[in-house]
């Protein structure tokens, strides 16, 4: 059975597996990486359906950096053309089926852009989803950012935000991971919620006021900062107490019933500095509950150190605290 610690996330776009295998494709010779691409057609193929007509005079050729959702009712192909400088150009293009009707679309976004982010937005498409009246479309731009395209069901543009997509709930609320500075001394993650019915964005961690865990963690810090600033300087840090490593570990989970969810957060060191002095060590990793997060005037979260729910709860399921009974006792103080 799985846990809530059980498949901790590594690097979200890319891990050991992925930088060998990219290392082994990059010594082929340009002839053999270049057989390797698949044309448009052998794509969609592979989905079980045939090309669109209105694509009939392009079929043939090869695609590249792309991504699909292939589902009950709707198929959706997000793609470049493959050219032989190897670069990604404008457009993105798009094409989706619905199998209801057996209706194609076609669309194009033209990341670089001033509308979509100047072109930051210009990636491989990593992965597709669905909301009830859009397509989310997560683009890579480094390993610690992307850009999360919203577009319509008729393929066109809505927004950009600037991050990658966590989950959702069925009514088309997103909860995304908002992108970080790369090389950096401090890496805070911050997760939104992203409404596509208003457009409108909502922080949701870290959130103010602090509660207990991380409040005692930043007063520690604070106290080291102030004492140390030579450190500080040292490593071109910011001494922000209120700014601290973290990252998500693992899957953010979602119930319709409250608009809850619920992460577990790992306040340990990411970079490491010279020398013997340290900074204080963080409090480990920190289960985030939440409720009622589509309204922000009655959202309300917890935050409860991943021991002491084990201890409480047992070695259970992360989507487990969010079964209503178990929702009441974690809010009832």
């Amino acid at each position: 059975m799985h846990t809530i610690v059980d498949g901790m996330a590594v690097l979200r776009h890319v891990g050991l597996s992925c930088i060998l295998a990219g290392i082994a494709v990059l010594l082929l010779p340009a002839e053999t990486r270049q057989a390797r691409k698949q044309t448009l057609a052998e794509v969609i193929a592979a989905a079980g359906l045939t090309a669109p007509r209105e694509a009939a005079g392009e079929q043939e050729r090869p695609i590249t950096s792309y991504a699909g959702l292939d589902d009950r009712s709707v198929y959706v192909l997000a793609y470049y053309w493959d050219l032989p400088s190897g670069a990604l150009e404008d457009p993105l293009r798009l094409l989706s089926y619905d199998r209801d009707s057996g209706e194609w679309k076609a669309g194009q976004l033209a990341l670089a852009g001033d509308r979509i982010a100047h072109s930051e937005c210009v990636g491989s498409v990593l992965s597709v989803h669905a909301l009830p009246d859009a397509f989310l479309l997560d683009t890579h731009i480094n390993p610690s950012a992307g850009c999360l395209l919203v577009v319509s069901r008729n393929l066109e543009f809505r927004a950009a935000l600037y991050g990658w997509y966590l989950a959702a709930f069925g009514d088309g609320l997103t909860v995304f991971q908002r992108s970080e500075v790369h090389f950096a001394p401090v890496h805070p993650a911050e997760l939104a919620v992203y409404d596509a019915r208003t457009g409108q964005e909502m922080a949701l961690f870290p959130r103010k006021p602090f509660q207990a865990i991380r409040s005692a963690y930043g007063a520690k810090l604070a106290e080291f900062y102030r004492t140390h600033e030579d450190w500080c300087m040292r490593n071109n840090h910011p001494c922000d107490p209120e700014s601290v490593d973290s990252s998500v570990v693992g899957d953010v989970v979602t119930s319709a019933q409250e608009h809850a969810l619920a992460f577990v957060i790992s306040y340990d060191a990411i970079q490491d500095f010279p020398g013997d002095l340290k900074a204080p060590p963080g409090p480990g990793k920190v289960v985030y509950v939440y409720r009622h997060v589509d309204n922000e005037a009655t959202l309300e979260y917890r935050e409860l150190l991943l021991s002491d729910i084990e201890a409480r709860f047992g070695n259970l399921r992360l989507r487990s605290l969010l079964e209503p009974e178990r929702l009441q006792q974690i809010f009832a103080k």
